[in-house]
């Protein structure tokens, strides 16, 4: 059959979808929302859109870490391996000390006997020096040495922590609880807040004019 021979009924209309001028005027709304936010968040100094950035990253990363998670699922059991994991690790530092220790899942066995829970493990420091590296106006490949390097110490002063909390509760157990609740506990917070500190200043003592970071900006 040829072109000419179709009848009107059979030639092929374009459908072109209709939208209520309800729904565009809606559309358009939200659009113009979205465009204005952009620019109000643009506006907005440096240091404001930093502090809200970490923030945001600080509520998600320690919803992430205290979300109350069921019993056996998979967020619970890397937890646990984590824990199991330091406490190895410290354990087998204090086992160059005294040969009395023992590892035992996340039990520390020895003359001071230690639990490593959740609250023991900097996690809650690490959130805070995540946050606020990633946070950062610096490019992605400083951000995550930045991470990697920071993390790392902190890390290490938490095995040292609780090297220091065995010591302690072995030598001078009047002192364990401060030691563990207040002193400990704030110099952790302090080596987080060094450790940022010293890779911000570095991170813009080598990074290019600030041009070069304009459009990475979100």
């Amino acid at each position: 059959m040829r072109d000419g021979d179709l009848t009107e009924p059979d030639r092929i209309v374009p459908v072109v979808p209709i939208v209520p001028p309800a729904a565009e005027a809606r559309e358009g709304r939200i659009r113009r929302g979205l465009a204005r936010a952009v620019r109000w968040w643009h506006a907005r100094p440096g240091t404001f859109r930093f502090i809200a950035r970490a923030a945001l990253l600080m509520g998600a990363f320690y919803l992430l870490l205290y979300y109350p998670y069921r019993d056996g699922s998979l967020p619970q059991r890397l937890l646990f391996r984590y824990l199991g994991l330091l406490a190895a690790v410290s354990g087998g530092v204090l086992s160059l000390f005294d040969s009395s220790v023992n590892v035992q899942g996340v039990f520390i066995l020895g003359r001071q006997p230690l639990h490593i829970v959740l609250d023991c493990a900097a996690l809650d420091a690490l959130a805070l020096f995540a946050a606020t590296v990633l946070a950062f106006p610096a490019r992605w490949r400083v951000r995550l040495t930045g991470f990697v390097a920071g993390g790392s110490v902190i890390w290490a002063f938490n095995v040292l922590r609780i090297v220091l909390l065995y010591v302690a509760g072995v030598k001078w157990p009047q002192l364990f609880d401060v030691l563990h609740e207040d002193v400990m506990a704030l110099l952790l917070v302090l080596v987080s807040v060094g450790c940022f500190a010293v890779w911000a200043v570095r991170s813009r003592i080598s990074a290019p004019p600030l041009a070069a970071h304009a459009p990475a900006r979100i």
